[in-house]
């Protein structure tokens, strides 16, 4: 086994891991979980936390359909489903921000239905560019600072928090790296990585992904050096293709790697996305110099907004196809987790935006409990057409 397969060996199994082996693997550190890509994962670090996104999980429960309509996305139900059972129970508590009406109304329900699992909760404006935005961020930012010193009993220092800005700013800064070398890695192998950056204490992730970019690096070298192609160790590939698709993945956090495994069996590759835990999430570093808080404002303001928020400089179509087009992504796949209106709505403009850019484009469903023959046959239709 090489190294580069270690350290993947290493993230597969944090991804696969219960709440309470999580604990017993990583001592030292107090996880919450977080379900949004606008929680401030750095306040929440700075006040002694691990913050840890929550995925969910492929078997439902049932025991959110008491509380929730059945058109709820299973990304919330899954969440509720595991708060009931009480297998989040190992959390030190739970963070939401304002997205969607599904989270908001899992936000409103936590206090009645877990009331035992703190809830944290940040308010966002809709309208990123409005004049009020900034000034409405920063003091959501600020209340929820006051209250973290309040539980914690302890003061939340500036310095504290530059500290777990520049922690974070290393993991953008390798996701970054990572996806800059993602034709080298078979698909399920760049969303096992990525996954494990949202699962893992930063402190224990940053140096094995380094490591693994490395390692990475040091392959293609070798392979350069001996007339090979660079592209991916033979190991990690399996069966060669003589032509593996360039694909560009949209979508939610897409946590299930169902999709990816079935791209990498029909002999294509996934070069980005514009996924709300991809690309986006790590595209820009944190000013560590100013205000912290300033500067979270400024950063979460600054990122390419997801379906739900509004940006008139910052338009998802044209950065979508800027997006294609720097990563020579041969076709497009939209990954829409079922009953996710934004990203519903969100397709049918990046949809027009790429029809008339002629790039081909497939859109695939995902629900809980993934039906593998039925995506496996589309998947291979639309990378024969690509001419895999």
């Amino acid at each position: 086994m090489t190294r580069s397969d270690e350290i993947l060996s290493t993230f597969q199994d944090i991804g696969e891991m219960s709440l309470r082996n999580w604990r017993e693997r990583f001592p030292d550190y107090r996880p919450l979980g977080f379900l949004s890509g606008y929680v401030p994962e750095e306040l929440f670090h700075a006040a002694g936390f691990s913050p840890m996104f929550l995925f969910h999980d492929r078997e439902g429960r049932g025991d959110a359909q008491a509380h929730l309509p059945g058109f709820t996305c299973w990304v919330v139900r899954s969440a509720l489903d595991r708060a009931l059972s009480g297998e989040l129970s190992a959390l030190a508590g739970v963070a939401f921000a304002h997205t969607c009406d599904a989270v908001q109304a899992l936000a409103d329900l936590w206090p009645r239905v877990a009331p035992d699992l703190p809830a944290f909760y940040v308010a966002m404006p809709h309208h990123l560019a409005a004049p009020a935005a900034r000034p409405y961020l920063l003091a959501e930012l600020q209340r929820l600072r006051e209250r973290l010193e309040q539980i914690t009993d302890r003061e939340l220092s500036d310095e504290a928090l530059r500290e777990s800005i520049a922690l974070h700013n290393r993991t953008r800064a390798l996701v970054r790296q990572l996806y800059e070398v993602a034709d080298r890695l078979p698909a399920p192998a760049l969303q096992t990585a990525l996954r494990a950056a949202f699962l893992m204490p930063k402190e224990v992730y940053n140096p094995l992904m380094a490591d693994l970019l490395d390692t990475l690096e040091a392959h293609a070298e070798l392979a350069l050096a001996k007339g090979e192609d660079p592209q991916g160790s033979p190991k990690l590939w399996g069966s060669q293709h003589h032509h593996r698709p360039r694909l560009f993945i949209v979508g939610p956090e897409l946590a299930d790697p169902t999709l990816y495994q079935v791209i990498a069996d029909a002999g294509g590759r996934v070069v980005g996305d514009l996924l709300d835990l991809g690309r986006r999430y790590f595209a820009r570093a944190v000013d560590e110099t100013g205000g912290p808080l300033e500067a979270l404002a400024e950063h979460t303001l600054a990122l390419l907004p997801t379906p739900t928020k509004y940006h008139p400089q910052r338009r998802r179509e044209a950065h979508l196809l800027d997006m294609v087009g720097a990563r020579q992504a041969d076709g497009v796949i939209f990954a829409r987790q079922k009953f996710c209106d934004p990203h519903g709505f969100d397709i049918v403009t990046l949809k027009t935006a790429l029809e008339k850019a002629s790039v081909p484009h497939l859109l695939v469903e995902l629900e809980q409990t993934p039906h593998i023959g039925q995506m496996r046959t589309r998947v291979e239709a639309f990378l024969e057409m690509l001419g895999a």
